[in-house]
This record gives C-alpha cells, sequence and structure tokens, in this order.
C-alpha cells in the first residue's frame, strides 16, 4: 500500500506540472537570460543615519498632529532622556556584575580547586561573557539626538564695548605690532617647549592666536640671531624651536591659502600623530639652527667691517681737516678764512660759545662795521641767525640812517 500511494502522489505531480507548463506562455529570450546584479540600482544607504533621532516630521507620537511644535519636541526630548537614563542604569548594573563575578573568579582561581570549582568557574565565565554581550549590544542599538553628538569645547562671554567687531592685527606694520605684542614676544622666546610633538606649544597659540603672525617669526628669527652673536647659543636653540615652528605654520598656511590661525592646529596635530613627520620636522629644525650659527658669524664679521670704514679716528676734527669746497657756506665764503679775518674778540666769543660776549662785541662796533662782520659769518655758515631775531647787523639800512 506504501509503494501505490508514492505512486500516485507521483503521478498527481507530474499531472500539475503538465498542467502549469500548458497554461505558462512559452519563454522567450529575455525571459531566458540572466539577471545581472551589478546591473540593478543600488540605491542610496541610509544605515548610517539609524541611530540619530534628528527627524522632525517622523513623529510617530499618537496625538502628533495636535500637539504644538515645541511642545511636541520637548517630549520627544524627554523622552529620549527618560530611555537614556534608562540604558545608563542597566548598563551601569551590568558592569558591576562583571567586576562582581571577576572577584569570584580571582577568590575561585587563588584557591585550590577540584572538579566542582571548575564547573562553578565556567559559570562564571559564562556570565562575565553574557553581561559583556548585553553591554555591547546596549551601545550599538543607542540612539543619539543633536545634543550628544557634540560638545563646547571653550566659550567666553563680551560684555559692552568687547562686543565691537575685533579688526585684528592685520593694519600693524612691524614695528607697531612688536611695540604692541613685545612683552609677549620676550616671554615666548624664554618659553621652554619640551613634549613631543609640540604638544605643549600647541596648547599655547591655541589661547594666543594673535601671536601666529608673519611679524611674530620675523621678530623671533632677530631674536635668535642675536643670541647666538652674544654667544647665547643656548638661548638661542630654545628660541629658535618657536621661531622655526612659526615659520613651518607659516608655509602651511599658504600652501594650504589659509590664515596662520587656521593652519595652526592641523598643522600641530599631524606633527603628534605622524611620527615619521615630527622626525623630518625635527631634522629641519637644526639644519635651521645651524644656518641661523651662520648667519651669525656671517653678521659679526659684517659689523667689524662697518666699524673699521667709520673709525672716528679717520673722521676729520676741525673745519681745516675739510676740503675747502665742502665746506663752503650759504654764500659761498669758506668759514676758515672768515674766523682768522675775525677780530681777535669775535674769535675768542666763538670759541668760547659765548652768544652774550658776542653780542656785546658786535654792538660796540660802529655799525657798517658790524653789518659787514655778521654778514660775512652768515655767508660762511659761522652764524645762523634765529628768524625774526636777526638783530639791527643783519637789517638792510634805511634811507637817511646815519651810521655810528
Amino acid at each position: 500500500r506504501g509503494e501505490r500511494a508514492r505512486a500516485s502522489v507521483s503521478s498527481i505531480d507530474r499531472a500539475l506540472d503538465r498542467e502549469a507548463s500548458s497554461s505558462s506562455p512559452p519563454a522567450t529570450a529575455l525571459d531566458l537570460a540572466p539577471v545581472s546584479v551589478a546591473m540593478a540600482p543600488s540605491g542610496f544607504d541610509y544605515s548610517k543615519w539609524d541611530k540619530l533621532e534628528l527627524s522632525d516630521d517622523e513623529d510617530d507620537h499618537p496625538g502628533a498632529k495636535f500637539i504644538e511644535e515645541n511642545t511636541l519636541r520637548r517630549i520627544k526630548r524627554e523622552s529620549h532622556e527618560r530611555q537614556e537614563a534608562e540604558r545608563a542604569a542597566k548598563v551601569a548594573d551590568l558592569e558591576k556584575t562583571i567586576e562582581a563575578e571577576t572577584e569570584k573568579l580571582n577568590k575561585l582561581t587563588s584557591e585550590a580547586g577540584g572538579e566542582g570549582k571548575d564547573a562553578e568557574k565556567v559559570k562564571i565565565l559564562g556570565a562575565i561573557a553574557s553581561a559583556r554581550a548585553e553591554i555591547e549590544k546596549e551601545e550599538r542599538e543607542r540612539k543619539f539626538n543633536a545634543d550628544e553628538m557634540c560638545y563646547v569645547a571653550s566659550e567666553r562671554s563680551l560684555v559692552g564695548a568687547q562686543c565691537k567687531p575685533d579688526a585684528g592685527d592685520s593694519d600693524l606694520d612691524y614695528e607697531g605690532y612688536v611695540k604692541k605684542y613685545g612683552d609677549e614676544l620676550e616671554s615666548l622666546a624664554k618659553a621652554n617647549f619640551v613634549e613631543r610633538g609640540l604638544e605643549d606649544m600647541a596648547e599655547f597659540f591655541k589661547t594666543n592666536t594673535h601671536l601666529l603672525t608673519e611679524h611674530s617669526m620675523g621678530w623671533m628669527l632677530l631674536k635668535c640671531l642675536r643670541m647666538e652673536m652674544r654667544g647665547d647659543t643656548s638661548g638661542m636653540m630654545r628660541a629658535a624651536k618657536t621661531g622655526y615652528a612659526l615659520k613651518s605654520v607659516l608655509d602651511f598656511a599658504e600652501a594650504g591659502k589659509k590664515p596662520m590661525k587656521d593652519a595652526a592646529r592641523p598643522f600641530f596635530n599631524r606633527l603628534a600623530e605622524e611620527p615619521r613627520v615630527f622626525a623630518e620636522y625635527t631634522a629641519a629644525y637644526e639644519d635651521y639652527c645651524l644656518k641661523l650659527k651662520e648667519r651669525a658669524v656671517a653678521k659679526k664679521l659684517e659689523e667689524e667691517e662697518e666699524r673699521k670704514g667709520s673709525d672716528p679716528s679717520e673722521e676729520p676734527t676741525s673745519l681745516e681737516e675739510i676740503p675747502r669746497e665742502q665746506r663752503l657756506g650759504p654764500g659761498g665764503l669758506d668759514p676758515v678764512e672768515v674766523f682768522e679775518s675775525l677780530p681777535k674778540p669775535m674769535q675768542e666769543a666763538f670759541e668760547s660759545g659765548s652768544v652774550d660776549a658776542l653780542r656785546d662785541y658786535v654792538n660796540a662796533l660802529p655799525m657798517q662795521e658790524a653789518r659787514t662782520h655778521m654778514r660775512r659769518m652768515v655767508d660762511s655758515g659761522l652764524w645762523v641767525a634765529t628768524p625774526g631775531q636777526e638783530g639791527t647787523a643783519l637789517q638792510d639800512p634805511q634811507p637817511g640812517e646815519e651810521e655810528d
């Protein structure tokens, strides 16, 4: 009977197959062609936003259409905070469970164990693994809102005049910049940044962005040069660490076509995160210091040559040592010849530098003689009269004026 039953089932199946084939349309070449999965449109993958609760148009609250928008947002926020608190509490309990089970396991491991204790260890390990798996599940299924995606790194409050836009120091020339920040630059030159990767220097410039300028870099270069010329090599090396960092930030900023303030953070981050880049930077810094030393030697030689060229012993000490063509006064007269032609008392008054003695002597002379001597002194450059106080001897005689 079993074989007959199987035979009848097979015959029924064959009959159904024939009926299906007779009722379906004949296959075409298009039907027989294989379907290419790669040709099918893949669509856009939105899965990376599955953990974000930011949409306002998918409100599943039963009374969403009857609730004011701000109120609905508050309800959703409070619901999320409640769920997050429950999740955090559950994770905390699981962590306590792991800690307690771990203590049990350590206690059993320190004691002499038998078969019963081995079974208990397996049970404890299973409980720890289960708790860890549950924690991973909670973290994997955790939802985030906008407030949990970021945090405030720093903030400040401005009151009154501080709220006005700051034009910055872009309008300052080098002298004005150094005058304004000279004390801070001096302190910066003495700062000793020692952390590998210059993390401490990066932290300093994070709050002192006004020192990230080309003027600071130029000032630090001159400071290093002067220190090396004085023989303070250790001080030069310390200041050059900051000076070369400023130069590198400037080059990095120019390459990225951005201000130094915006280029500093990614520059220092790269030094801290990539040892190979920091090693190359350190080698370039050492070469920078070597060139500073060479320049300091050359600069000292140049200054010595300048001092020799302007030796005070070679400068003329009297009018007689100056060529006659170079010592002529505004009126074309030679001051040496005019001085020698003056009366002895006037020469003594000139040599002593006594203006009162010269004035008293001139006032005692006849007017014509006084005018002659005074005009010759003016034309030779021996006397420069103050405008408005030329005196009678330098004024033109009036018609009919009698001479004394």
